[in-house]
């Protein structure tokens, strides 16, 4: 028995699976909390927790003198002994194991960095979790493995999988919205469609920022509000409508990276554009959305879940009509004005606007901020200062132009619709009205009920728009 379980000596190296960057990258989630790492090894992961800022951090590993004392030397040259505390406990023995989980007044999370590696030691290893969950009902367990051809992992979670569940909730929903060039909103929704808090964070587009590193961030964000409103994970649904997130195959590599890398936040996971979780929030019964914000585009959504598209393509090819659209084309009409290309229908309030906006002092200067300094939101902000001075006519010119555009946007989306209602005798297929709806509440809600779709529930769809006009054609 020499050779078996903790009695082997590979507790003395930093295996791959060590949880450090996670938790690194998580650390508001483990602030001010208590944290028990099982088979601490060199103690590098227990450790790293106390620095991070958890309140008490239990670092344990079998009752050995020379892991125990090797863990407590690394405690006290890291000055963390106010914080960490090192135990023995053996997991083939109930009686020890009892004695750690009675000497606990709290637990938040319990920690576990590639500790499945020897066979002979999970179903023990898996009695102690389940001991520690019976103690504390509410406790979350993260853990790492290296996968190995020989470890049936999955096989020895099966013998206590209402343990594991415990951390869930099956009534809640997370779906992460707009705006994704600019701004993020996160709302977490009950099953009754109650809207249990809110968080605003940076933009959320995985076309500028990658797919690893924006899953990393919404990830990240999920679990510091979760912990903030003391909401279990896993949610049982998580809706994203990300700007940008156009296309079938990235959308479906998204939701891969989150399912592989951050399984803990949700049982299902969904991501759609930010423009089509709107229709869904503000219809039932889907609708037409047209968006002209930082970006724009339009989409319809049918009934029955299809989705047609027109625009949303991005700065570089499209965005027409958007806020940055306008302000590129202020810029480029003082530059081609003062060159001669085009002839002049200003006066000084559009440049004057210009300087004051990008606080420059010569029309030059503006390309330190479509080059090295470029950020897409900051740049079509510069729309909300031309808003201010719409009689100036070069300004004027600019918002109608948009207007035709975004007009334009319609009509092509609109032949998307289901032609039923649209015949009028000889004279052809059109549209004889239009009602134009104002949005009410967070277009985040959209998220969740399409997840909530997929997840087999339904939510309660909320009264989130308001008519504004109907236009009629004849």
């Amino acid at each position: 028995m020499d050779g078996i379980g903790a009695r082997q000596k590979h507790w003395k190296g930093l295996w791959p699976a060590a949880k450090s960057e996670f938790l690194c990258c998580n650390d508001h989630v483990f602030a001010n909390s208590v944290c028990l790492e099982l088979g601490s090894g060199t103690g590098v992961v227990g450790l790293s927790l106390g620095r991070l800022g958890a309140k008490k951090v239990f670092l344990t590993d079998f009752p050995s003198g020379e892991i125990l004392s090797l863990l407590q030397e690394n405690v006290e040259k890291n000055c963390l002994s106010n914080i960490c505390e090192v135990k023995g406990l053996d997991w083939q023995d109930a009686d020890n194991i009892k004695t750690v989980v009675d000497e606990l007044k709290e637990l938040d999370y319990l920690i576990a960095s590639d500790v499945f590696y020897d066979v002979c030691t999970f179903r023990p290893l898996m009695t102690t979790v389940h001991t520690f969950f019976q103690r504390f009902p509410l406790l979350q367990f993260y853990f790492s493995y290296a996968e190995r051809e020989y470890v049936l992992i999955d096989r020895y979670f099966c013998f206590t999988p209402t343990t594991l569940r415990l951390i869930g909730s099956r009534k809640l929903f997370s779906p992460n919205f707009f705006r994704g060039a600019s701004e993020s909103k996160l709302v977490f929704v009950s099953s009754s469609g109650e809207t249990l808090c809110e968080s605003n964070f940076h933009g959320t587009n995985y076309n500028l920022h990658g797919i690893e590193k924006t899953a990393s961030d919404i990830a990240t964000w999920v679990r510091g509000v979760a912990k903030e409103a003391n909401i279990s994970l896993p949610l049982k649904g998580l809706g994203l409508g990300l700007s940008g997130a156009e296309g079938a195959r990235d959308n479906s590599r998204f939701v891969i990276y989150i399912e592989a890398n951050h399984g803990d936040l949700a049982e299902h996971v969904f991501v759609t554009s930010d423009t089509v979780a709107a229709v869904a929030a503000a219809f039932e019964h889907g609708g037409v959305i047209l968006v002209a914000g930082t970006g724009s585009s339009c989409r319809v959504l049918l009934a029955d879940g299809h989705v047609f598209g027109v625009g949303g393509w991005g700065h570089q090819i499209g965005d027409g009509g958007s806020g940055f659209w306008i302000a590129m084309r202020a810029i480029r009409m003082v530059f081609d004005e003062d060159d001669g290309m085009e002839i002049p229908i200003r006066d000084l309030l559009l440049q004057v606007d210009l300087y004051s906006h990008f606080e420059i002092g010569d029309k030059v200067d503006i390309l330190e901020h479509l080059y090295n300094k470029f950020e897409k939101s900051h740049i079509a902000s510069f729309t909300k200062k031309l808003a201010e001075n719409t009689a100036d006519p070069a300004i004027n010119l600019l918002f109608h132009d948009a207007g035709v555009i975004l007009g334009k946007h319609f009509v092509v989306a609109a032949g998307h619709l289901p032609s039923v209602g649209f015949i009028h005798a000889v004279q052809g297929s059109w549209i004889p009205r239009v009602h134009l709806y104002r949005p009410t509440g967070s277009s985040a809600i959209g998220a969740a009920l399409l997840v909530a779709n997929k997840a087999g529930f339904d939510i309660p769809h909320p009264k989130n728009c308001e008519h504004m006009e109907t236009i009629e054609f004849y």
